[in-house]
C-alpha cells in the first residue's frame, strides 16, 4: 500500500473531514501521525508482524474515540488492550 492510500484509509477510519477548519489543528496532528504509523508501523513491519498491525490501526481508532477521558484513564485503556 503506498502512503496515499494508507493516509486516505486512516482519514477514512477517523472520519477526517480535512476541509473543517474548526478541526485544523486536530487534523494536522492526525495527518503527522498517519505518516508516523506508515512508516515506523507499516512499511517496516517483518512479515510476522503484519498480522499486527490491524491490532495496532484497531487501538488507534479507539484512542481516537476515547479522546475525553483523562490521559491516565487512556493509559490504563491501552495498557489492557495491549495485553
Amino acid at each position: 500500500m503506498t502512503i496515499e492510500e494508507y493516509i486516505a484509509k486512516r482519514k477514512k477510519e477517523e472520519n477526517m473531514d480535512e476541509f473543517d477548519l474548526a478541526e485544523r489543528q486536530n487534523n494536522i496532528r492526525l495527518c503527522v501521525d498517519f505518516v508516523f504509523e506508515y512508516f515506523n508501523s507499516y512499511l517496516d513491519a517483518p512479515e510476522e508482524e503484519v498480522k499486527t498491525v490491524p491490532g495496532r490501526e484497531k487501538s488507534a481508532v479507539y484512542q481516537s474515540q476515547l479522546k475525553k477521558y483523562e490521559s491516565r484513564v487512556l493509559q490504563w485503556l491501552e495498557d489492557y488492550y495491549a495485553e
